[in-house]
């Protein structure tokens, strides 16, 4: 009797341990693929998830919402007539008539998709055709208003209505409603982009990609005050329309992940350190070696040879030579300092996933040559995050501000959920070094390299900036490109009462290119644009202009 109860016990025993094996198995291994059968078997279900909140501009303007919509789909089973179905649903819809033709032939299920996000008048004029086994689903899927504006930074939303890059995917929970943090709750996120301001951005960006023949490019605007994000424009767009994704790479905020050698633009580091540390005399002259400089390791170039230069001659015609012996008066230690100072090698601090910190080497990694080659933009990479926060910190007055891109959170009605604050990182240079530094770059628009970006409507509205030109580095051969480079302009204006600091880059212009040539003309057209009676002509009729 005894041995039979054991026996009995261990097959009940047996038994709920297959069972408990079997819900384990269902619930976890193949809860996804059930739950994609479900849905395919229940097509006209239409989901119970609250409608994802908007994003907006500073303003108020909607960038992209969610709107309910009819998608079509077929259960092939019930289909009569298959020719005529496939040839009335191709027409109709504008899809291929004979893929959709394979597509059925290969279809063994019950549910197939036809087209995502059908407009109300053709779910209509579908219906009336009255075609056995087609139906329509309604779906929620995110609208944008003002098309593409914005792309990269709005970031893609999936069929299944999550966010998978951009904005859409840092601000998941707010959006989604599913956050559970109080100081930060679920509702609409109001950018700092200013909608009028990003669209600028984007067109002065666009004719200059395509005059130029570059592979790509960027624009940064900021408030160098503030430290938020007017404009964040990227070249070429990315498509948001699920039915047509772009690819996984490109779903990325090129402004905030992509990095470059900035070249000259870097130099702003390099003379504001020397000017910081009361390194030279205002008279004093240094000797421009008539365009080459020996130095132990390499030869440092300039593009224009020079004899004599003053501190100023020295950015006003971009010399690497004058920088490279202000950086031998500085030392690794110091420039380093300074580089870290001004916020290069280490993230902005935006709070969006996948920043880039950049590469600027610890002092044990640099070689004898790093002082010199650093001082103009070598051997180190930025992103253009980083260069516009460098900028607006002279701007300013010597101070390196978090950069802003979301303002506040608000309900419906426009009431503020919580708001983002203006935050200061540091002090990086005192109030005198940054005017004396924005004096320089007066000068380099006035009379130098960046004479391009001069406003030309205005000509008592000064502007403070500097070119870069940058060798591209090849990482198969191990040496800088002959041909390919990035070529920039960064400043601000007003000079002396900032408003904006514009960051501009071209990745890879044909044929011989220069940061004075091709870059600073967009400064000066987007700047142009930003003028107070153009921006408040603009703005009166925002819509109409959008």
């Amino acid at each position: 009797m005894k041995a039979r109860f054991l026996l009995v016990r261990f097959f009940v025993l047996l038994a709920f341990s297959s069972l408990g094996f079997r819900l384990v198995y269902v619930q976890g291994v193949l809860r996804s693929e059930l739950e994609e059968r479900a849905d395919r078997q229940c097509p006209v279900k239409s989901s119970s998830k609250e409608v994802r909140h908007r994003i907006e501009d500073r303003n108020g303007l909607t960038l992209a919402e969610t709107v309910q919509v009819s998608s079509c789909f077929v259960d092939p089973s019930l289909i009569k007539d298959k020719a005529r179905t496939v040839k009335k649903l191709a027409l109709a819809l504008g899809v291929n008539e004979s893929q959709l033709e394979k597509r059925l032939n290969k279809s063994k299920g019950s549910f197939l998709w036809v087209k995502r996000g059908v407009p109300s008048p053709l779910v209509e004029k579908i219906k009336e055709l009255d075609l056995p086994g087609v139906g329509f689903k309604q779906e929620k899927r995110r609208h944008y208003p003002l098309g593409v504006l914005g792309s990269h930074l709005l970031g893609f939303v999936g069929y299944e209505g999550k966010g998978l890059s951009g904005i859409e995917s840092a601000f998941e929970n707010v959006l989604s409603d599913q956050t559970e943090n109080e100081e930060k709750p679920g509702g609409n996120v109001q950018l700092t982009l200013d909608a009028t301001i990003q669209k600028i951005a984007e067109s002065e960006l666009e004719w200059g990609v395509k005059k130029t023949k570059s592979k790509k490019g960027m624009v940064v605007i900021q408030d160098p005050i503030s430290g938020e994000i007017l404009a964040m424009a990227s070249w070429p767009p990315v498509s948001l329309d699920p039915d047509n994704p772009s690819m996984p790479g490109e779903l990325r905020v090129p402004c905030l992940v992509d990095t470059f050698e900035p070249g000259s633009t870097f130099k702003i580091v390099t003379g504001a350190a020397a000017i910081e540390e009361k390194l030279f005399s205002g008279k004093e002259v240094f000797d421009g070696e008539n365009g080459a400089w020996k130095i132990p390791g390499i030869t440092i170039h300039d593009h224009e040879p020079l004899k004599r230069m003053t501190f100023e001659d020295i950015f006003v015609h971009s010399s690497n030579i004058g920088t490279g012996k202000i950086a031998d008066r500085l030392g690794n230690a110091k420039l380093y300092q300074y580089a870290r100072l001004f916020g290069f090698g280490v993230q902005p601090g935006s709070g969006l996933v996948g920043e880039a910190k950049g590469a600027l080497r610890t002092l044990n990694k640099w070689s004898g040559v790093s002082k010199y080659v650093v001082s103009f933009g070598q051997e180190l990479s930025v992103s253009p995050l980083q260069l516009v926060g460098a900028y607006s910190a002279l701007a300013n007055g010597g101070v390196l501000m978090e950069p802003k891109l979301v303002k506040r959170i608000v309900d419906d009605k426009g009431t503020s959920l919580w708001t983002s604050r203006s935050a200061e990182v540091r002090r990086v240079v005192s109030v005198e070094t940054a005017k004396k530094m924005t004096e320089v770059l007066v000068h380099v628009v006035e009379r130098g390299t960046g004479i391009n970006a001069k406003i030309q409507w205005d000509p008592h509205t000064q502007v403070a900036g500097k070119t870069g030109t940058a060798q591209k580095w090849d990482s198969v051969l191990r040496r800088y490109h002959p041909t390919l480079t990035l070529v920039s302009f960064c400043g601000f204006f007003p000079a002396f009462n900032p408003k904006y600091t514009i960051v501009v880059i071209l990745d890879e212009p044909a044929g011989r290119s220069w940061g004075g040539l091709d870059a600073a003309p967009i400064f000066r057209r987007i700047a142009e644009k930003l003028g107070t009676k153009a921006v408040a002509m603009v703005n009166q009729n925002q819509g109409a202009t959008l």
